[in-house]
């Protein structure tokens, strides 16, 4: 949830701090007040583009700070978490612009970039005006609409990868039957022979490595092994000082604390015993062979000679080498070759269709649902003639499956259904927007919705339905109005004011909450440009009603 804002030398506001709530709030005031400012400074926010515009005349630079209620799980909050900003109860986005027009962006404390933010307030706030109707207008966008609303996450993770497996297998495919194959066959199995005879695996590098740091270190191995086997065994050396210490306490049996310490020596010396054991073994098998050496020295240059031909790794010569035995039995085998490869096309179109097809049967039912809403959107807010219909065309194979979607409406009686883009007018288009906008927005993460003055071209029982269905959205959503329309206005739960001051050298803009009879009288004004007794008596009825 947005909880507050701060805005400093922004244009012509001063210095501004709002507190927001849950629910519906309505921001009006006189045409050219400011309102697109508060606007503007939410926009960048949200990852609008700075501009030294923004910085009030005479000012070093402008400051705008969000702060945010946000739980751990939420997109936005796992989003911070994979960029390393820590994250408590509280999201604080500060964006502060110079007067040269550099800017530097925050995220409690910490720099991000533009990108960063935009991608992370993508799934805070959703701005929507009259003219911002791009995302819900474009056909591009009408089956990732509709998939939204159909749930079907994993059916559609599964078309995705079935198409990738079958572009691939086309790939493959379409590459062979094109290429002239005009390699040299006798060196591609010279090149395969190579490896085959070095009979690599990473386990006989790791052995052989070893053993030639043992014969390249046979003298120091040998002095200290020695050194430290005579200091273990023989007359008056560690074994045999332990074996006399243990005999010595043996005599003293009788008292408990002895015997637990001639255990814990009779442990030590047998111990000590192995590894002086282990250490005369070693002795023992130690021998320096130069011949291996040179015969180790040999293998691993040749390993090292097929590291920089084929790869830097075991593992990445011997795919290398399957990559020549394949080009090897292309070239001769090359028509069977051909029918493997369209064999594996065919079947990896065969489990994509039979997944798309099951994602277009969803869709299709689903669309069914889909418009039955939308419909009853359109009659709340008195498009009672509209009609609404999810079409369907066949398209050709993609990652979304095998439907091309697009929303058709028909807004009067009479008119034939026609693509959502060519058919609605402004007003008819804003209550359609927020009839789909209701719908759509349950579906996301976002919890702040913000309507840029979407109710122009509207009146009466039609702005009252508006400001209702505002409403209805601001019980699962956090929403703002901008709002010219007292009707509309009458419906919000926290209602703002935004005013224009003027003296002979500077204008400045301010916001503040109105309490409950400021509402009253700023309704009167919005609907009459009056506060007389009778223009109260009518703002009150219209509150009150808005309220129910």
């Amino acid at each position: 949830m947005f909880k507050e804002i701060y805005v400093k030398n922004f244009v012509l506001i001063d210095d501004l701090h709002l507190e927001f709530s849950k629910g519906l709030s309505a921001f009006t005031g006189e045409t050219g007040a400011g309102k697109s400012l508060l606007i503007d400074a939410i926009s960048l926010l949200c990852g609008a583009r700075a501009s030294s515009e923004y910085v009030a005349m005479n000012q070093e630079y402008a400051l705008i700070e969000g702060v945010f209620e946000l739980e751990k799980q939420h997109p936005a909050a796992l989003l911070c978490n994979e960029m390393g900003i820590e994250l408590e109860d509280e999201m604080i986005i500060t964006r502060k612009i110079s007067s040269d027009g550099k800017s530097s962006i925050k995220i409690n404390q910490r720099s991000i970039p533009l990108s960063s933010l935009k991608t992370i307030m993508s799934q805070m706030i959703d701005i929507h005006s009259q003219h911002d109707t791009q995302y819900l207008l474009n056909k591009q966008y009408h089956i990732t609409l509709l998939d939204e609303y159909c749930h079907m996450e994993e059916k559609l993770n599964e078309c995705k990868h079935n198409y990738q497996v079958y572009q691939k297998a086309l790939h493959t495919y379409e590459e062979f039957q094109n290429n002239e194959l005009n390699d040299d066959l006798d060196f591609l199995k010279y090149q395969v022979n190579e490896i085959d005879q070095a009979e690599l695996s990473e386990e006989k590098i790791t052995d052989m490595n070893e053993e030639l740091n043992q014969l390249n270190n046979f003298e120091k191995l040998s002095e200290h092994l020695n050194h430290a086997y005579e200091h273990l065994s023989g007359t008056g050396k560690t074994l045999e000082s332990l074996y006399e210490s243990i005999h010595s306490l043996e005599a003293l049996k009788e008292f408990e604390w002895v015997e637990k310490l001639v255990e814990k020596l009779n442990d030590c010396y047998y111990e000590t015993e192995e590894a002086a054991s282990q250490i005369n073994d070693h002795l023992q098998n130690l021998d320096y062979d130069e011949n291996r050496v040179n015969e180790i020295n040999e293998y691993l240059f040749l390993y090292n000679n097929l590291k920089r031909k084929h790869g830097n790794s075991v593992k990445e010569i011997l795919a290398k080498r399957d990559s020549l035995m394949q080009r090897i039995e292309m070239i001769e085998n090359r028509a069977e070759v051909l029918d493997k490869l369209k064999i594996q096309v065919d079947e990896a179109y065969k489990n994509f269709e039979k997944t798309a097809l099951e994602i277009s049967s969803i869709r299709k039912e689903k669309a069914k649902m889909l418009e039955n809403e939308i419909m009853k959107e359109c009659r709340d807010l008195y498009l009672e003639k509209a009609r609404f219909e999810v079409r369907f065309d066949a398209c050709e194979p993609n990652s979304k499956g095998l439907d091309k979607v697009e929303f058709y409406v028909s807004m009067n009686p009479g008119e034939p259904l026609r693509p959502l883009c060519n058919v609605a007018s402004g007003g008819e288009l804003s209550r359609l927007m927020l009839g789909l906008k209701t719908i759509f927005t349950d579906l996301t993460s976002i919890e702040t919705l913000i309507f840029d003055e979407i109710d122009t071209g509207v009146s009466g029982k039609v702005a009252l339905a508006i400001g209702r269905k505002m409403r209805q959205i601001a019980q699962r959503h956090q929403l703002f109005s901008i709002t010219h329309l007292s009707s509309v206005a009458a419906c919000a739960h926290h209602h703002y004011v935004v005013e224009k001051t003027q003296t002979d050298d500077s204008t400045k803009t301010h916001i503040r909450e109105l309490n409950k009879e400021e509402i009253i009288a700023s309704l009167a004004i919005m609907s009459t440009n009056s506060v007389s007794e009778s223009a109260l008596m009518a703002a009150r009825e219209l509150y009150e009603n808005g309220q129910a």
